[in-house]
């Protein structure tokens, strides 16, 4: 009784249609992930202490600290000091050590981490034991903060460039690695294995087959990373007195305010034009590094007719119907200026035309709706669309499909247009015309790459090369080996050097994580929605995209230096900065969402008559949610790295104590703080990509599968016995039947309830009663009722377990069988490469005979 009970309150969406039982798809992953994230919000908040209070009552102190940063004196800064030096020769200087930092360490770290995730790919290396050592080795860096290493490497190198960028370049190649070996394993490697066939080695075989494939991502994640090094590399330049951070640092610890805004202003417009020559290398020398002939000319047509199709339907209507009409070429200045005037007022008048039909509309429908109470009248049928319109739509309808057929024929029409341009230009090709074109995208591309590698060179030269004495390097050695010598006592509890133990730390960290990533995610939502040109007006969306690209630009660490005068130093602060860059970064992938959406499925529900917020929720958020849940666990998962690197500047307590007892020679406190940060960072990680690949792909890690086939085995019983007991004709799949047993209880408990009201019956009674009256048996006894129940059941469970049993039966029968022919064969044979291939075989069949035992296990049949 009880468990039809709990599957009558749970199961409340059921339907039958013409014998057929279906039930909506179970949100338990939804709903667990959604309770989940608000737990973790609320605990996130009442642990970090929150005050918002002081935080919004602080914002004219904030005013102030930002008039402070904006107030540059710029003849103060040119004038000599007593050593002759002035403030912008220091600021350059500074700003020029910190490019050939990020530079220098950018390219090493890159060009160490390619072979490293070759290493790390089963793909290419056939050795697990090669891959998981390189893959450990990826995880384990990639876990730690990058100031962390320049703290070590200063005891090698000193307080020089050199150390700075050997601690970049370890930090990107612990990330770049990850990324590469990402890129790496989705390849094609059918190409691979068919040019290996033809007696390439393997690096030949890599490099003509999976560098084609890959090179573009190398580019881009090596621009990805020189672009987030140079804003972060003021943190670990702040730790080793060199480059910009030095300078900003020193800046903010003497309340120069000023200086310290001009010197961020530099740092913010570096970073612009970084994204600005990004952006141009991309577009005008890489974007054809692979296309040949004439693919970038074709990509150039519909890159414009694209543009015109993302345009709302009005608009695109104006511009393509209104304005076409009036040519302003070969015209003079007085000539123009008339035509727009006369553009002006046709877009004007067309517009007021719209409206008024849109209002004639809403009236007729309101007068109809007064006389008539039958609300299916208040629609009528459409035959383009094969739906049904409500009449106040009727003339807005008319008009979103008159305007998607134009798109449907422009985007057809440029499609057929490339297509005979590009058989014109087959036609006209020549093997003269081929090798005419091929050397200039060469030409361009070794032009770029010799550039590289001469600013890598020149960056490289610049770095001050030193190496400290025998002692010193003793001493850091002692101190490094020190650092092994966990102390474990501070893990669990705080002690007498400890202030703090590390599991409270790990939990600090996590809060300002999550608080930071919760904030961010809603006002990246909002941002999003304002900055998508699909959603709302043009002008209004490049308004918001130019704030948030400014957002967007400046560094975590900066905001945590500016809000220190609202909330100061602690983990709040570290919220609120992680927070505005987290809705920076957010911001540009759910623009990207929201531009993507399918407008057909909006116009279809704006003809039912939905309103805005309707429309909103049932036609753009289900096209949209799993991207923007699968973006904000992303970034959740980066925050969580970034908060230990805010504690530099007093934005969290790890950060600050991981400094300090390197500084204080705590070594052993300081490798127990690693250690934590190690493992959960991994732990982290690891939920963060499991999670997404369930958003994502679908894929649950095999625990959950086992678990779940588990579950649905127990319950594939219970049906099976529900659907004899109810004698149900047609032999059904698990859906059917588990629907058919919700469908079952709600209407057995209908039952219940009524007898339990019109009889006045207990609640057992009732149900015996109902039970038995609802399956047509012969009244018995609730003891008897459940023997009975449970008998059927239980005949269910030996007929599973014994067909279960067969199946492994069978299997093992057959992987006897297959051993046995691998002895026969290898007995047979000494030939090595006849050895090796029989192996394969059989390890490639036995791998098949699992998979199809598998397949039978989760296939719910008897």
């Amino acid at each position: 009784m009880l468990k039809r009970k709990w599957n009558k309150l749970t199961s409340r969406d059921v339907f039958k249609v013409n014998d057929h039982y279906t039930k909506p798809p179970s949100k338990i992953f939804a709903w667990t992930l959604i309770t989940v994230a608000v737990t973790m919000a609320i605990f996130g908040f009442i642990f970090i202490n929150a005050n918002w209070v002081e935080f919004f009552s602080s914002f004219n102190q904030l005013g102030e600290t930002i008039k402070k940063m904006l107030s540059w004196n710029f003849k103060n800064y040119a004038t000599p000091n007593s050593f002759g030096d002035t403030f912008f020769a220091k600021a350059f200087t500074s700003l020029k050590t910190t490019i050939i930092m990020s530079f220098a360490g950018t390219i090493l770290g890159v060009a160490m981490a390619i072979p490293v995730a070759m290493l790390s790919s089963n793909n290419i290396i056939h050795n697990r034991t090669v891959n998981n050592i390189f893959k450990t080795l990826l995880a384990v860096l990639r876990t730690l903060p990058a100031f962390t290493f320049a703290l070590i490497l200063i005891g090698y190198f000193g307080q020089t460039t050199l150390s700075v960028t050997i601690a970049v370049a370890i930090f990107t190649f612990a990330i770049t690695g990850k990324l590469f070996l990402e890129r790496i394993e989705h390849v094609n490697f059918k190409i691979y294995a068919a040019i290996q066939a033809t007696g390439a080695s393997k690096p030949r075989a890599f490099r003509t087959a999976v560098v084609p494939q890959i090179s573009h991502n190398i580019l881009s994640i090596t621009f990805y990373s020189l672009e987030t090094n140079v804003r972060y590399i003021a943190i670990v330049g702040g730790m080793s007195s060199v480059g910009l951070g030095e300078l900003i640092q020193n800046n903010i610890n003497l309340q120069n305010w000023d200086k310290a805004g001009f010197l961020l202003f530099l740092l913010i417009l570096v970073v612009l034009i970084l994204e600005l020559l990004i952006y141009v290398i991309k577009k005008f020398i890489l974007k054809d590094r692979d296309f040949i002939l004439d693919k970038s000319e074709q990509d150039e047509i519909l890159n414009k007719v694209k543009r015109q199709l993302a345009k709302n339907n009005l608009n695109f209507y104006i511009s393509n119907t209104i304005k076409v009409n009036f040519n302003f070429k070969k015209k003079s200045l007085r000539e123009k200026f008339k035509l727009w005037s006369k553009q002006r007022e046709a877009v004007k008048s067309f517009k007021q035309e719209h409206k008024q039909k849109l209002k004639l509309d809403k009236d007729s429908f309101l007068a109809i709706k007064k006389q008539e109470l039958d609300y299916k009248k208040w629609f009528v049928y459409n035959q383009t669309i094969s739906q049904d319109v409500r009449l106040d739509k009727i003339y807005l309808t008319n008009f979103n499909v008159e305007v998607e057929e134009m798109k449907s024929r422009m985007y057809l029409a440029t499609k057929q247009e490339m297509q005979s341009q590009h058989e014109k230009f087959l036609q006209s090709l020549t093997v003269e015309k081929v090798y005419k074109k091929a050397p200039l995208k060469w030409i361009k591309r070794a032009i770029f790459y010799s550039l590289i590698f001469a600013l890598f060179v020149y960056s490289v030269s610049l770095i001050d090369y030193n190496l400290e004495t025998e002692d010193v390097i003793a001493s850091t050695n002692k101190n490094l080996a020190s650092i092994f010598k966990i102390s474990w006592a501070s893990i669990f509890s705080k002690t007498d050097i400890a202030p703090y133990s590390v599991v409270y730390l790990l939990f600090e960290t996590l809060s300002i994580a999550i608080v930071g990533t919760f904030l961010g995610a809603i006002l990246a939502f909002i941002l999003g929605l304002l900055s998508s040109e699909t959603i709302v007006n043009v002008y209004v969306a490049k308004i918001f995209v130019t704030i948030t690209s400014m957002f967007r630009a400046i560094p975590t660490y900066i905001y945590a230096i500016i809000f220190v005068s609202l909330v100061g130093l602690g983990p709040f602060n570290g919220a609120i900065a992680l927070a505005m860059g987290t809705t920076g970064m957010l911001t540009k992938y759910n623009r990207e969402l929201f531009e993507d959406v399918n407008f057909k499925i909006v116009t279809q529900l704006q003809a039912t008559g939905l309103n805005a917020w309707e429309r909103f929720r049932y036609g753009i958020m289900p096209q949209t949610t799993s991207g923007l849940v699968s973006y904000v666990i992303y970034r959740f998962d980066i925050n969580f790295k970034e908060v230990v690197s805010l504690g530099i500047v007093g934005a969290g307590t790890m950060g600050y104590l991981l400094n300090t007892y390197f500084g204080d020679h705590y070594f052993a406190e300081f490798g127990a703080l690693l250690f934590g940060i190690m493992i959960f960072t991994l732990f982290v990680e690891t939920v963060s990509t499991t999670i997404r690949n369930k958003i994502n792909l679908g894929v649950n890690p095999k625990f959950m599968d086992n678990l779940i086939l588990f579950i649905k085995n127990k319950n594939w019983i219970v049906y099976k016995a529900n659907a004899e007991i109810i004698a149900y004709p047609v032999k059904l799949n698990y859906d059917e039947s588990r629907a058919l047993y919700a469908y079952t209880n709600q209407q057995l408990f209908i039952l219940v309830k009524k007898l339990q009201k019109t009889e006045r019956l207990s609640y057992k009674t009732a149900y015996v009663r109902g039970y038995c009256a609802y399956f047509k048996l012969d009244l018995m006894t609730y003891a008897e009722l459940k023997t009975w129940e449970k008998n059927k059941i239980l005949k269910y469970k030996i007929q599973r377990k014994d067909y279960l049993s067969s199946l492994k039966q069978k299997y093992q029968q057959e992987l006897q069988s297959l051993q046995q022919n691998l002895h026969k064969k290898l007995s047979e044979t000494s030939d090595k490469t006849e050895v090796k291939s029989l192996k394969n075989e059989f390890k490639k069949t036995k791998k098949n005979s699992t998979r199809i035992l598998k397949y039978m296990k989760s296939n719910l049949s008897l």
